[in-house]
């Protein structure tokens, strides 16, 4: 099991913050080996298929170089102008199929791990110290458990594929002895089989190494990325933020609410609706100014109460009126006009609040 230098042990999986960090940082799952297999394999046959359209392009270059010569006249000049045109003719042929094998092992690197910039892999700049620690250097490749895990796996791949590479050669060993009598023209056939073979069975081989070592290294990601518990709840609190200082500011949130809906209760309610405890809905509503009455303040349990003791200090008609209330709270927030549907019944409070308003200046 994974541990911390400290000696605790790491036993929670990585969350996806340390996972896109890792990744960030260039540290991702990937087996040298599926690339090593991707070249061996598809670029060891993609050259057999071009062997013959090199070998003829090699054959005409040389026959017609061969057949200028008595004709050229060597000067520096002359030698330099054949160097160039070797150049060129040599890149022409080979360049094509090193990109065509360049491209495929490409796409293998890219298919194991997607494509990303490692945006953060020098941003914190180079450690020379550990660069430059010949001890830790030395330890980290002779003494390390990974080390000899890495040095038996090498021994491994070596014994299977010199094992593939003699049996295949050993068939072919008479071949090979009596190639000095054959005929010139049929060496190139003899040679291309044995290679085909030993390509077909060295990288058939080497694709089953290669899988087993990409399930490997995805095991070893994951484990090399394990947490610890404090180390999970460490991530948690910086990502969210402290419980405490959440409850805290989610508070000072609820303060300022109430301030702004108390303020608006004091400066524009024309009358609150509620229920006997639980909800209170204040309205403001001014003839031939407004469309529809609005909902400037409204709340539940202690901010209703606190609604209906402000109103009450104001001198604003409190209606008690449960299922209006209700309504009203549930259907319009604070500074929108009430539904279409609601107008009936808000006219009839309405009415009444200035029928109390009123009855109070007459007796005046």
């Amino acid at each position: 099991m994974a541990e911390t230098p400290e000696g605790r042990e790491k036993t929670e999986p990585a969350t996806p913050r340390r996972l896109s960090e890792a990744r960030q940082r260039g540290q991702v799952a990937k087996s040298i080996d599926v690339t090593t297999a991707v070249m061996i394999f598809i670029g060891g046959f993609i050259t057999l298929l071009f062997i013959n359209v090199l070998v003829k392009n090699l054959q005409g270059y040389f026959q017609q170089s061969i057949s200028s010569s008595f004709f050229t006249n060597i000067t520096d000049k002359e030698v330099i102008k054949i160097f160039l045109n070797s150049l060129f003719f040599l890149a022409q042929t080979i360049l094509p199929l090193l990109g065509l094998i360049y491209f495929i092992v490409l796409v293998s690197e890219i298919s194991q791990v997607g494509f990303h910039l490692a945006t953060k892999k020098f941003t914190k700049g180079l450690n020379f110290r550990t660069l430059f620690n010949l001890l830790g250097g030395i330890k980290r490749i002779f003494f390390s458990g990974r080390a000899y895990f890495e040095l038996v796996k090498s021994l491994i791949k070596l014994i299977i594929l010199g094992w593939v590479v003699y049996s295949v050669l050993k068939k072919y060993i008479i071949w090979d002895l009596s190639l000095v009598e054959k005929p010139i023209w049929e060496i190139p056939q003899i040679m291309f089989t044995v290679t085909f073979e030993l390509i077909a069975k060295v990288g058939a081989i080497y694709v089953l190494i290669a899988a087993a070592d990409f399930l490997y290294q995805k095991y070893r990601y994951k484990e090399d990325l394990k947490m610890t518990k404090e180390e999970v709840k460490e991530e948690g609190r910086q990502s969210e933020g402290d419980p405490m200082v959440k409850s805290r500011i989610r508070g000072l949130m609820r303060q300022r609410v109430r301030k702004i809906i108390l303020k608006n209760l004091q400066k524009r309610a024309d009358v609150v609706v509620a229920n006997p405890t639980h909800f209170a809905v204040a309205l403001e509503y001014k003839p031939y100014k407004m469309n529809a009455p609005v909902v400037v303040a409204k709340g539940v349990d202690f901010l209703a109460l606190k609604i209906r003791e402000i109103a009450e200090e104001n001198g604003i008609p409190v209606v008690e009126e449960p299922p209006l209330a209700q309504a009203l709270y549930y259907s319009v927030d604070i500074d929108e006009e009430i539904p279409e549907f609601l107008f009936k019944a808000v006219a009839q409070v309405l009415a009444f609040v200035y029928y109390l308003k009123e009855t109070k200046t007459s007796n005046a």
